[in-house]
């Protein structure tokens, strides 16, 4: 069975999935921002605490993190999750789309399968949107070359995460 034969689901997350999204989201990172950022404050059981919180903020209905976003989760057939995608208005004080792919992270064992390609659909459609993509991520940066994004020739320096460099890429 290869990567794009393995069956997942789509669907909303609940507060019960909020420490499995955290784990997820902290492994993401890990795998996109690994070789620019270091410790504990990104990574590890402190990082998964973090993200827990912030995703129970998200997925509690009515709190203002909860208000504008769409969140969407992958399960695997067994219904474990296994990905995640979150689009919000865009964070850009001059934006040039009115929605942006903000979060976008899946199992490294579901790279190929096309989780990642779903669950962009699934909180953007085909519309058009921004994203923010760090610029030493080649990968991700062939992936929404794929989605149809391009980049813009705007950038950004992320000071709190350690100086990263991101490109807009926007369709």
């Amino acid at each position: 069975m290869t990567a794009a034969d393995l069956p997942f689901t789509i669907d909303s997350p609940t507060l019960a999935d909020a420490p499995a999204l955290a784990r997820i989201h902290v492994r993401g990172w890990e795998i996109a921002y690994g070789h620019l950022l270091a410790g504990e404050q990104w990574f590890g059981q402190p990082a998964i605490e973090r993200r827990t919180a912030q995703w129970i903020s998200w997925l509690t209905p009515g709190s203002p993190a909860s208000d504008q976003g769409v969140l969407r989760l992958g399960r695997d057939a067994g219904g474990t999750p296994i990905g995640l995608a979150g689009s919000w208005p865009p964070r850009d004080s001059s934006p040039v789309r009115d929605r942006e792919l903000s979060l976008l992270y899946i199992d490294r064992a579901w790279f190929g399968s096309g989780l990642a390609r779903s669950l962009a659909e699934a909180v953007i459609g085909d519309e058009p949107a921004s994203v923010w993509v760090a610029e030493e991520n080649p990968r991700a940066r062939r992936f929404y070359e794929k989605l149809g994004f391009v980049a813009d020739g705007a950038t950004q320096v992320e000071e709190q995460l350690g100086s990263i460099r991101d490109l807009r890429m926007v369709r």
